[in-house]
């Protein structure tokens, strides 16, 4: 379940669902967080103080709004220490050998941004890029590994690097400069993380393999 659910099934204890969604979504707009946000938000005191707000509006006596603002608080400070733990954890490593192993890498890099508190946008992103490494990886070589880590503030962000073992990519510099056309559609993926990531790396060589290196800051 989403935050947002959380928070609603709070509020329906003594609430109605529609007047429960009702305060949620007014409180949102008042602190000017959205939906997407809640999971990843870290300062909760505005939009705690905007249900309070949005409860009073609502029928119901004052110690069960009491009730509900504790409980929310629990809530959500809940999930803070979780997504603190998370953060801790450090690198998130994806061995690709399969198509299955793509899918993990995408899910883990959605998960680990959305952690990091990325708007959806980002979220996309970030796991677009990773997913488009991932099958470069799986479509040209075979095998090879992604690692997924947190960059520790003031820059917080991420960096995913890949890396395998094969042939290296030819012509990078014609297909990092767009003046090169492959007919198996080879670099594409790699033209179109840089365009997505802030930070963009690769090393490569003939029969040396390739390590490319992609951030995305907050």
């Amino acid at each position: 379940m989403t935050m947002f659910t959380d928070i609603c099934s709070v509020l329906g204890r003594h609430y109605s669902s529609i007047s429960s969604r009702a305060i949620v979504r007014m409180a949102m707009k008042r602190a000017g967080v959205k939906e997407r946000e809640l999971d990843g938000l870290t300062n909760h005191a505005r939009l705690l103080k905007e249900l309070r707000r949005g409860m009073e509006l609502f029928a119901a006596s004052p110690s069960a709004r009491q009730d509900c603002a504790a409980r929310i608080e629990v809530l959500l400070r809940a999930r803070r220490s979780e997504r603190e733990r998370e953060l801790k954890q450090g690198a998130k490593i994806v061995k690709i050998k399969t198509e299955q192993h793509i899918v993990e890498a995408r899910t883990a890099a959605r998960t680990m941004a959305s952690n990091l508190g990325f708007g959806r946008t980002d979220q996309v992103k970030v796991s677009t890029a990773v997913s488009e490494l991932a099958r470069n990886i799986y479509r040209y070589v075979g095998e090879g590994v992604m690692t997924l880590r947190y960059i520790a503030p003031p820059r917080a962000g991420l960096e995913i690097e890949a890396r395998d073992e094969g042939p290296g990519i030819p012509h990078i510099d014609e297909i990092l400069g767009g003046s090169f056309k492959s007919k198996t559609g080879m670099g594409l993926g790699i033209v179109g993380c840089r365009n997505l990531m802030d930070d963009f790396e690769i090393e490569t060589a003939p029969g040396a393999g390739t390590k490319i290196v992609i951030r995305k800051y907050k």
